[in-house]
């Protein structure tokens, strides 16, 4: 990979050469004050959220939003801003001490409830904000944690969908007391390690093998008083990640969701990661190291609590957008070897 990593230290944009030599190289010692950082600091999607910043640390009114603190602390994690930087330890700072009221807003009601029947809710979805910045020793984050594992135990029960669904109003719900894991379960266990003993990792193993039997999976809602809820679903629905998307769109969904699983730690231990990392080698091996195909679509380049990976400025130039999917490959290897 030395022109994949020659091309990324001459042409990317500083987060990505920042997390190149972070994350890749495994230079972990970088020093605080590096140039890097001031220029990270410069981008526009950074700047956005230091300027929405309130004095006591919050960003906008509703959590759960492309302008609040959630989709805020996902920027400033991929874009490698430094965890002790001042406004993400007051943005943490503030969601830790609004422990009951930080979910105000869209997420109020539907969030409490998916929480309560373990559904992925507010709570789990504040610890995983937490994760994003490398945290996970706190109790309500290990707390979230153990439920993330019991969510993924429980397909191990599951020998096909409708062991969980039923029909209401011609749509498909959750049947009473199924634990089933959201892309929020997933996130948080990519991100932490507390949980990583040899039994928990042979659950997930044999859960991401259920799960890709299972695939493709079909939406499922959350019934409550005659109420239909979305749990987020987003890059749940198919694990067979071994076969190459057809749609721009799907390529943002591939990417974010094998990454996800090769932070897992099992892409050499499951037979499908396992192929679908090969093959991004190969992609990669045919083109000089580089990611060539031509992808472009805005879950790529908009951040929100679900979409966004460019951390190039823009796509404007092909050459970002080639840093950006190269970076991104380069990343989902490392962590799968």
């Amino acid at each position: 990979m030395d022109k994949t990593i020659r091309f990324l230290q001459c042409n990317s944009c500083p987060s990505i050469q920042y997390r190149l030599e972070k994350e890749i190289l495994k230079q972990r010692e970088i020093p605080k004050d590096h140039q890097w950082q001031a220029q990270i600091l410069t981008d526009p999607a950074i700047i956005k959220f230091l300027d929405m910043q309130q004095e006591n640390g919050w960003i906008a009114q509703d959590f759960h939003s492309s302008d609040g603190i959630e989709t805020a602390v996902r920027v400033f994690a991929e874009k490698g801003v430094s965890a002790d930087h001042p406004a993400i330890h007051k943005m943490l700072s503030a969601l830790e001490e609004k422990q009951d009221t930080f979910d105000q807003g869209s997420l109020q009601r539907v969030g409490k409830i998916l929480d309560q029947k373990h559904l992925g809710g507010s709570q789990l979805i504040r610890a995983t904000v937490f994760s994003y910045m490398g945290i996970e020793n706190k109790p309500f984050i290990q707390n979230q944690i153990k439920k993330a594992l019991e969510s993924f135990a429980f397909v191990l029960q599951v020998n096909q969908i409708e062991d969980i669904t039923e029909v209401y109003k011609n749509q498909l719900v959750f049947k009473q007391g199924v634990k089933w894991p959201s892309i929020y379960d997933l996130r948080l266990l990519a991100f932490t390690s507390s949980w990583r003993s040899p039994n928990n990792q042979n659950i997930m193993k044999r859960a991401i093998q259920r799960l890709i039997i299972l695939s493709p999976i079909p939406s499922i809602l959350v019934l409550e008083k005659k109420q239909l809820i979305a749990p987020a679903s987003s890059f749940m629905k198919d694990f067979k990640v071994n076969t190459f998307p057809k749609q721009n769109k799907d390529w943002m969904i591939w990417f974010h969701q094998l990454e996800l699983l090769t932070r897992l730690g099992l892409a050499k231990e499951i037979e499908e990661l396992n192929e679908a990392t090969q093959a991004l080698r190969v992609k990669l091996d045919e083109n000089d190291g580089l990611f060539t195909k031509r992808l472009a679509h805005y879950y790529f380049t908009s951040w929100s609590p679900y979409t966004g990976l460019a951390l190039e400025k823009d796509w404007r130039s092909p050459k970002r957008r080639l840093s950006d999917l190269t970076f991104r490959s380069l990343l989902i290897l490392t962590l799968s070897s």
